[in-house]
């Protein structure tokens, strides 16, 4: 079963790879740079850019998908340096592991080639 969803996920055009690679690649640079004020929010931001591109995605596609749409709005309210929400690397991987499967399934159901 795991095996026919990535060949399906293959099959299709290659842009949703990048919606996870930004939000992995943000966290990896900023768990490195960890000392780093400014760059030690990588994680943060990488996890807002993906969301936006998954939205990006969805907004240009003929068949709207309401749960990629409102993807950049749900990470702005999470990471949102004002709210009561921890913005560690746990709530980081886990939002973007969260992306990963909203930008698997919007690829599954609702990419038109």
């Amino acid at each position: 079963m795991v095996s026919s969803v990535l060949q399906d996920l293959s099959a299709k055009k290659k842009i949703w790879v990048v919606v996870p690679s930004v939000s992995f690649a943000g966290i990896i640079i900023g768990f490195l740079f960890n000392e780093n004020p400014v760059l030690g929010y990588l994680g943060v931001a990488g996890c807002i850019i993906s969301s936006f591109i998954l939205g990006g995605m969805a907004f240009v596609n003929e068949k709207k998908d309401i749960v990629a749409l409102l993807a950049p709005l749900y990470a702005i309210i999470i990471f949102n340096p004002w709210s009561e929400y921890n913005t560690g690397y746990v709530m980081q991987i886990l939002f973007s592991l969260t992306i990963l499967v909203v930008t698997a399934r919007f690829v599954l159901r609702f990419y038109s080639e």
